[in-house]
């Protein structure tokens, strides 16, 4: 979101993903190493990663539009790879130019390094290099790129002070230049007071209760909408707490300030339309997937606010709206499928779901990835089941179940459909089926 502002303000915004550094692992904040992976899987995350950033740069500076910033005046923007020029580094050159201004005192003294070799499980020589290769990632860009700001998290505060030494280590002892003299350098070899380069840290996100963001019971937020659908991503803002609400506006909208004031009073008024909590969900989605994803998105939930499931069978293809209640995200009638996609909702056969342990049916259902992880999810009180009160409005209530031999019997279903909660806002329809219409419909293999 920095970058975004500064590049709606003109400025040239660079995001850079670590193609290179991601076969090193940076261990800032972590006492234990990371755990190796393939170089296939290293690969893949890398693809996922730099085309999910060149996507949202997109769609962000499309909804940056629509706030008002004309695109005449909005700042060029780059997504780099740092393999580009760390593949043909030459490991002597990189020795003598960086290595040789690097005091490994500064190095041994910081928070992150201490921590890790005193509680850790000790520091690797590669992870060790870790802050001189994103520095001279900086050289490199700051060099053919004029980026002078780095901005990262409060993580990478130690990364990035040891960037800024590297980077006036370089030029004081080593830097030369073929032609004129770059306007950032003095006449005595030293970096212009104006062209320094400067570090700008982000505090980790947290909610208002200290809890990190996205991380509770299974629940993390993804871009990717085969991981974290559009539906998924709406219902998780849709539950920020009422202490989050305003901040998450001010940190991931382009609303301006006096536009959030006048929609917290407004919502003030009547907290329980969750007014402020559906207007974030509708100003992320356009950030993140766009405006016809996010229109489309919020008339689904506003489909399915209706506390009944008196909704058609997805037999018949027509599922249009659902089921909803005051302490319990709007649901998500789309679960994940084998390759990715996702369905209207889930169909299990009776045989898997009558008289069966929850954990066992989580599984069936392809809410979890085995018997025992469905076993995990119940007993950690991460699953919940939806009942019909007996009042005259027959509103649906979730109700916390912790054992996970729990059995589903035929009465706990409602209209043939049980209505499972996982974690606070990820919502799931099974539809029931007898065995043998099961078998003859031919469903998504789990």
């Amino acid at each position: 979101m920095v970058l975004f502002w500064a590049s709606v303000y003109g400025h040239t915004a660079v995001s850079l993903v670590g193609g290179g550094t991601a076969r090193v692992g940076d261990p800032t904040g972590r006492l234990t190493s990371r755990e190796s992976t393939g170089a296939d899987v290293q690969r893949s995350n890398f693809e996922a990663m730099f085309d999910q950033t060149g996507r949202l740069w997109k769609t962000a500076m499309l909804y940056a539009q629509g706030h008002g910033y004309e695109e005449e005046g909005i700042g060029e923007h780059r997504v780099l790879d740092n393999a580009e020029w760390l593949d043909k580094l030459n490991i002597l050159d990189f020795l003598k130019m960086m290595g040789n201004g690097m005091r490994l005192g500064a190095m041994l003294g910081r928070d992150t390094v201490k921590n890790k070799m005193e509680k850790g499980d000790g520091m690797s020589f590669s992870e060790f290099t870790y802050p001189l290769l994103q520095g001279w990632d900086w050289w490199h860009m700051y060099r053919e790129m004029n980026v002078q700001v780095q901005i990262g998290g409060s993580d990478q505060y130690g990364n990035i002070i040891a960037g800024m030494d590297a980077m006036k280590y370089i030029v004081q002892n080593h830097a030369t230049f073929e032609g004129q003299r770059p306007p950032w350098l003095s006449d005595d070899g030293r970096i212009e007071e104006e062209s320094m380069p400067m570090g700008l840290t982000v505090p980790l996100l947290t909610t208002a209760s200290g809890e990190k963001f996205g991380k509770s019971a299974g629940n993390a937020i993804w871009f990717d909408k085969r991981m974290t659908s559009p539906f998924d991503l709406y219902g998780f803002l849709l539950r920020s707490t009422d202490a989050d609400v305003e901040r998450y506006l001010k940190l991931f909208t382009f609303v301006p300030i006096d536009g959030i004031a006048t929609l917290m009073e407004k919502h003030g008024l009547d907290p329980g339309k969750r007014k402020a909590q559906h207007h974030l969900a509708l100003e992320v989605l356009t950030l993140v997937h766009g405006e016809d994803v996010a229109k489309t998105t919020r008339s689904e939930h506003q489909m399915m606010r209706n506390p009944n499931l008196l909704t058609p069978s997805r037999r018949d293809d027509t599922l249009r709206s659902s089921y909803g209640s005051q302490d319990a995200a709007t649901p998500q009638p789309e679960p994940p499928t084998a390759n990715g996609d996702r369905t209207k909702s889930i169909m299990v056969p009776q045989s898997e779901v009558l008289d069966r342990p929850l954990g066992s049916i989580l599984y069936a259902a392809g809410l979890a990835d085995s018997g025992s992880h469905g076993r995990r999810l119940v007993s950690s009180g991460a699953v919940y089941l939806a009942s019909r009160s007996q009042g005259a409005d027959r509103e649906l209530t979730f109700v916390q179940i912790k054992d996970p031999m729990h059995k589903v019997e035929a009465q706990m279903l409602v209209d043939g459909r049980l209505l499972v909660r996982i974690g606070k806002w990820k919502v799931r329809l099974i539809e029931v089926v007898g065995d043998e219409e099961y078998a003859t419909i031919g469903i998504v293999e789990r």
